[in-house]
């Protein structure tokens, strides 16, 4: 049989090459998603600004979420904290006394940025200052002196550069939202590229600006010469003994410095695997087509040696040898675009926001590795499902059937079919039912698998019933062609399916998902901004505007109310709430005095203006499940970790699954990373136009640089991640549709190819260049709609339930282009896959034709 197998690769290039291609691509996608799986795990963050630290103390950027019981440290969800947590300076005295550390530093930061004729001067993605003592962890090579008394500053060589500031020159820094002069005592190079700018202070003026003065970053650790790091680090551990730190070494004392990298940990790892998953499913769908087509092609030559003596043990053993022939050696060959690919994929990744550039892309073995080996296996299955029935036929049925081919249904595939139908009206219960808000993407998205199996399970029977339908206009509109093409698609059922699947399933997957995002992009828009009103917004790019600003404004001609703007994410500790295990709850504060005209938010119990001091305000849905009521209490663990004792001054409705929890715009500031609110909204009075409000507020806060003046749009809500991850989603769906479409080109291709003796009898009774080609354009045509119509129902059963839960309507939202563009790529992939070998076939004369192999 190998001897056979290898015979047929020689004889069959065209269709082996399809396979090849379908494994090449699918296992280049793999290695790609792989590397970024790896980067995801490994979360490789070199250091920057702590280089010369051996070792840094920091706060650990997840809190563990008890899953059901509260008193269950064990069965907890880590989840990654919004803000940053702050430790102890304290520390150092304890960690100084740990044998092996020559010295211990305590690293704070806080927004600085500097400022040049009213705009922003930073190098990388923020500025931030420090105290001069954490300088000697960079550590940085200091021009001028360090800055030994208050109003001295020490700038970073490219801010420096860039704000043509040199040694004792005077400069405008803004800290706390608040605009101080400076004299530059010194520019200070760091050892190599940073991503933050960095400005250092005096002890002095370091503890006036910092919002969080008496808390620090992190703890950077100089060990002795000789001093093994792996056991100084343990014995740091063992000496803090506090769950709540964690000492870092090599590449992940990064992290201390770019926490925000934790959290995109937690996206990418969950987005590289459903990407992987999705395209070994697609990638044993399309090499199952593709060999299945060839094995059909060849139905009577494998007739012909059940005859003669071959088992059916045998022809599967041939069947498998020669796909695994091809598989690895398109397996091997995927590996080098994937070198290319994975870090293509991380920096489309990063620029989307959904991990920090400063993680450090890692590509090991293990992709390269994984990548061919699923490749193969999918072949592998692919074979044995294309070999299965031919195998098991009798030799004088296999002749007929290779003629007529209208056998498909088998028991296994009936099962299978009937399982996935079932779960996916399961899935579609479960999401119509069960589930609420974004959350509703969890079954909606493994809904479509569901129903894209089950059709391409019984795709024959479905070709065959929409080609007799089809079959009427066809022959009404193009006469002796259409006749044609109907017959053939008719008849040839089983392996149009062939190509029909793959069509379905680029549709159905590429529907399904863009629709998704659009539709939960939407949602997240309305429900998370809806509650929110301001006619001019106002965005600070030096880290935050200052209490005072709120007050300054409200004097302002035109305006009705203002309010500072700040977004968070927490837990409800107390009374335990289990409902946000998997995502921390949102978190808006406002100012309580404009609460009710900012957010017009209409309460069913208690008032927005009480929201002071140490209150809250939750949507109703929160109290009734909390069974907690206005005046009541509860602990709210805010994003940087620290726990909350609030009292519940109002409920308010909000759209189930996108509620969130005010509070005063002062407190969640406070326990912000920045300490400051980096947004203030305002309404204009009546009889105000927006322009004129904008100019008011512009004449208000003319000494107050880097504010930018913008519409409603430009509110901060929790829909920016969503927005965030729909690019990366869209660029995902579009590599695995675009790979799916290859599959249909393949399909495609082989199948008109091995028409040639057909087409050769059709010219030889009469029929010229011309008919054969229209005949070939009607089956083409019947293929993309037949194919279009299955993947727009697999589409459509799995929107219909996610719209309704989401907007409370069955419509799905986006424009209707999308679905143009998908058809219309589908359609042309289909035309010119058909016509362009239908046309080559036709080159040579018809009675050479007539008489060749197929």
């Amino acid at each position: 049989m190998t001897y056979l197998a290898w015979r047929t690769l020689r004889y069959r290039k065209l269709a082996f090459i399809a396979t090849f291609v379908a494994v090449f691509f699918g296992v280049a996608l793999i290695v790609a998603c792989g590397g970024l799986m790896e980067t995801g795990i490994r979360l490789a963050v070199p250091p920057q600004r702590l280089a010369a630290a051996d070792v840094v103390v920091s706060g650990k950027q997840t809190y563990g979420v008890p899953k059901k019981d509260p008193q269950d440290t064990k069965d907890i969800k880590s989840v990654p904290l919004a803000e940053r947590y702050w430790i102890d300076p304290g520390l150092v005295s304890r960690i100084q006394e740990v044998p092996g550390v020559e010295r211990a530093v305590a690293e704070a930061s806080f927004a600085a940025t500097v400022v040049r004729d009213g705009a922003p001067v930073i190098v990388g993605t923020q500025s931030l200052g420090h105290g001069w003592d954490s300088a000697q962890l960079g550590p940085y090579r200091l021009d001028g002196q360090p800055p030994t008394q208050s109003g001295q500053v020490v700038l970073d060589r490219a801010v420096a550069r860039l704000a043509g500031a040199k040694v004792g020159d005077r400069v405008d820094v803004v800290a706390g939202g608040v605009t101080s002069s400076f004299q530059v005592s010194g520019i200070a190079t760091p050892p190599g590229e940073v991503d933050q700018t960095a400005l250092f202070f005096s002890g002095d003026d370091e503890r006036r600006l910092n919002p969080h003065t008496g808390s620090a970053d992190a703890i950077g650790v100089v060990a002795k010469p000789g001093t093994d790091l792996d056991a100084l680090r343990g014995r740091i551990e063992r000496t803090l003994a506090d769950r709540k730190l964690v000492v870092l070494t090599g590449d992940d004392r990064g992290t201390a410095e770019f926490p925000e990298a934790v959290g995109g940990q937690a996206q990418l790892i969950p987005l590289s695997g459903v990407f992987a998953g999705m395209t070994v499913f697609v990638a044993i769908f399309v090499v199952a087509s593709t060999l299945g087509l060839s094995v059909q092609q060849r139905q009577k030559e494998i007739a012909l040696l059940r005859s003669i003596g071959a088992t059916p043990r045998q022809i599967r053993k041939m069947v498998r040898r020669e796909a695994l022939v091809v598989a690895v050696g398109a397996a091997i060959l995927g590996v080098v675009p994937g070198v290319v690919l994975g870090p293509l994929l991380y920096h489309i990744v990063g620029e989307a926001g959904v991990i920090s550039p400063v993680v450090e892309f890692h590509q090991g073995f293990l992709p390269y590795l994984i990548g061919p080996v699923v490749g193969i296996f999918a072949a592998l299955m692919a074979a044995n499902v294309a070999g299965r029935r031919p195998a098991k036929t009798r030799p004088t049925a296999g002749i007929a059937e290779a003629a007529l081919q209208r056998k498909w249904v088998s028991w296994p595939r009936v099962v299978f079919a009937i399982l996935f139908f079932g779960g996916g009206f399961a899935l579609l219960l479960v999401t119509a039912i069960a589930m609420r808000g974004a959350v509703a993407s969890a079954t909606a998205g493994p809904a479509v698998m569901c129903w894209a199996i089950a059709i391409a399970l019984i795709s024959p029977g479905l070709t065959r019933l929409l080609a007799a339908i089809l079959s009427v206009p066809a022959r009404a509109f193009f006469g002796l062609a259409g006749y044609l093409g109907t017959i053939n698609v008719r008849v040839r059922a089983v392996r149009v399916a062939s190509a029909v699947t793959p069509i379905m399933l680029a549709v159905g997957l590429a529907l399904a998902n863009f629709y998704l995002q659009t539709t939960q992009n939407e949602a997240a828009e309305r429900y998370y901004s809806d509650n929110l009103r301001a006619d001019v917004v106002l965005s600070s790019t030096t880290g935050g505007f200052p209490a005072e600003t709120v007050e300054t404004l409200r004097s302002a001609p035109g305006v009705q109310a203002v309010s500072a703007y700040v977004t968070s994410a927490g837990w409800i500790n107390k009374p335990y709430d289990g409902s946000h295990v998997e995502s921390p709850w949102p978190l808006q504060g406002v100012n309580g005095a404009s609460a009710a005209d900012i957010t017009g938010v209409r309460t069913t119990a208690g008032n927005l203006a009480d929201l002071t001091g140490a209150t809250v305000a939750l949507p109703e849905v929160a109290g009734k499940n909390l069974s907690v009521g206005v005046g009541d209490q509860i602990t709210l663990r805010l994003g940087d970790r620290s726990a909350v004792d609030l009292r519940v001054v109002a409920l308010y409705p909000a759209k189930e699954g996108f509620e969130t929890i005010m509070l005063p715009a002062e407190l969640l500031a406070a326990h912000s990373t920045t300490g400051l609110a980096r947004q203030i909204l305002v309404t204009a009075a009546p009889g105000t136009d927006r322009d004129a409000l904008a100019a008011s507020v512009r004449q208000k806060l003319a000494g107050q640089p880097g504010t930018l003046i913008e519409d409603h749009d430009a509110i901060t809500t929790f829909a920016e991640r969503t927005k965030t991850l729909a690019w990366v989603n869209y660029l995902l769906v579009a590599l695995v549709a675009g790979y799916t479409m290859i599959s249909v080109a393949n399909t495609l291709i082989v199948a008109t190819a091995g028409r040639r003796r057909e087409l050769g009898m059709q010219r030889l009774i009469g029929a010229t260049r011309q008919q054969a080609l229209q005949m070939l354009g009607v089956e083409a045509g019947m293929i993309t709609i037949i194919g279009v119509i299955l993947g727009t129902i697999a589409s459509v059963v799995t929107l219909l339930p996610f719209s309704a839960v989401v907007l409370g309507r069955p419509v799905p939202s986006g424009s209707i282009f999308i679905y143009i563009a998908v058809v219309a790529g589908a359609a042309a992939l289909t035309f010119a896959a058909t016509l362009l070998p239908g046309r080559r076939a036709m080159f040579s004369r018809p009675a050479e034709a007539a008489v060749a192999v197929d």
